[in-house]
């Protein structure tokens, strides 16, 4: 009979190869995480000892195992009692059933559950920074809360929680293992212990920036649904969303065109952008890949940002200004000049606006008049010497017609008149009906001395004399009227 027992127990438990391949390579996927080797899972030592474990209880109790249970392919033939002892979950499921399958949403592999059902019937159980988050979780879905008992080793949600604390929460390295356990097991890693929130905060706290990329690399390949579950993990734990920030822009680079536009949204909800830091709050608001509502969000908490820097800026020049008030004053006015308070600081603040935007104005008003300045006085130092050229060639024409009239006055009292009336030290010429009066004087009087009756030579010299003085006051006339009109031309 014991024989039967054992070989019965032998078909179920190993009836399954599959699942072995399945621990190896999970062992060997996980151990490549650790910095140094760490001891193998293997299901036939768990399976030996729980083997012997049923043996053990068949035969002290003189009961067969009496109910089937099928986790994820593999089946285990067991006793209720013990399961219904140790397994809220377990007790209300078995009460009428001999058969039980544990399917989803029941996230427990068979190796986990070996582990656990090894425990109920007295076995020590054997934690690792490997199988440590797959326990946990199963002690809250499988209700092993120990609740109403005394002895702690029953209790499979303390002994992983003291585990946790003790050992892995204070190791980065634990930490990392840990943590990509919990990514392999979402949602129910987050939704049943808080298990994700918790690993990366450890990570920042015991670790570097190096594991904070590594968390990255590790989260942008999970689905939308997960990574939600994620996001609002990291985003309860930290007072500021910058980290998580970080994790969705990664998410939401890598993942573009594969989520939908809901998915984003749903996604970009879970930060807070008065949590943000002002760089990445400016980052976000120029984020094209980020959904629109989320930075119409950025945008309008920036501004809300700098609404208070101005507030707090006048605040504190008001409080320069005014004094300091006693500490009796202000418990004594708090609770009615509260509205008042903030009244004038919002009314600051508007001014503060305004007057930002007149100076700006004024600025952009100042730099247009100094363009233009400088334009005007390019056009007048261009014209100036424009009129300069031309006063300098006029220049040249007059000596030259100046010269001209000299040489042919041949020394005249005419000539040396029109040389100081050039340089401008001489009083103006006469009237020209003066000249033209005393020319006419000089005419007649030349006339009659010349056919007045005269016979000497004193008087022909006189005669001729005459006649030369006549030809005088005619040139200088001449000359004088082409000199003026010269001058005027000039002018």
């Amino acid at each position: 009979m014991k024989r039967g027992i054992n070989l019965g127990f032998v078909d179920t438990i190993y009836e399954e190869e599959e699942y072995m391949d399945h621990s190896s390579s999970f062992s060997s996927s996980s151990s490549s995480i650790s910095p140094s080797p760490q001891p193998r899972i293997n299901l036939s030592s768990y399976s030996m000892e729980l083997e012997s474990r049923v043996l053990k209880w068949s035969l002290v109790n003189n009961s067969k195992p009496d109910v089937l249970v099928h986790v994820g392919g593999t089946s285990f033939h067991l006793h209720k009692a013990p399961l219904s002892s140790r397994s809220g979950y377990l007790k209300r499921h078995l009460t009428n059933v001999n058969e039980l399958t544990l399917s989803p949403p029941l996230n427990i592999t068979a190796e986990t559950f070996s582990l656990v059902t090894a425990l109920c019937y007295g076995s020590h159980l054997e934690l690792t920074p490997f199988n440590v988050v797959s326990l946990r979780v199963a002690a809250e879905l499988l209700l092993m809360t120990g609740a109403g008992r005394n002895d702690v080793r029953d209790n499979l949600r303390n002994l992983t929680e003291s585990y946790l604390r003790r050992v892995v929460f204070v190791n980065v390295d634990y930490v990392k293992i840990a943590l990509r356990s919990c990514l392999a097991l979402l949602p129910e890693s987050e939704t049943t212990a808080f298990l994700v929130g918790r690993c990366v905060e450890a990570l920042t706290e015991v670790g570097d920036g190096e594991c904070v990329d590594e968390f990255l690399e590790q989260a942008v390949i999970l689905p939308a649904g997960d990574f939600v579950v994620v996001s609002r993990a990291v985003q309860q734990r930290f007072p500021r969303h910058d980290l998580l920030y970080r994790v969705v822009d990664a998410y939401v680079k890598e993942r573009d065109g594969e989520i939908t536009e809901e998915e984003k949204v749903q996604i970009c909800n879970s930060i807070d952008c008065d949590k943000l830091s002002p760089p990445l709050l400016i980052h976000a608001v120029q984020n094209p890949k980020m959904p629109l509502r989320f930075i119409v969000r950025a945008m309008l908490q920036e501004q809300l940002n700098t609404r208070h820097s101005i507030v707090t800026v006048a605040a504190t020049s008001a409080g320069h200004r005014n004094g300091e008030i006693t500490e009796a004053e202000r418990d004594s006015s708090s609770s009615s000049v509260t509205l008042r308070s903030l009244l004038q600081r919002d009314t600051a603040a508007r001014q503060n606006c305004r007057l930002r935007a007149a100076m700006d104005s004024t600025s952009s008003r100042i730099r247009s008049l100094e363009k233009e300045l400088e334009e005007m006085k390019k056009l007048i130092s261009k014209e100036s010497g424009r009129i300069t050229d031309s006063a300098r060639s006029a220049s040249f024409h007059c000596v030259h017609s100046s010269s001209n009239v000299n040489k042919m006055q041949r020394g005249s009292v005419s000539s040396l008149s029109t040389t100081f009336r050039r340089g401008g030290s001489s009083p103006p010429p006469p009237p020209r009906d003066r000249r033209e009066r005393s020319l006419g004087k000089r005419l007649i009087k030349g006339l009659k001395n010349a056919f007045s009756s005269s016979s000497s030579k004193q008087e022909g010299k006189k005669d001729a004399n005459t006649i030369e003085e006549i030809y005088d006051g005619l040139e200088d006339f001449v000359i004088s009227e082409e000199l003026q009109s010269h001058y005027i031309k000039s002018k």
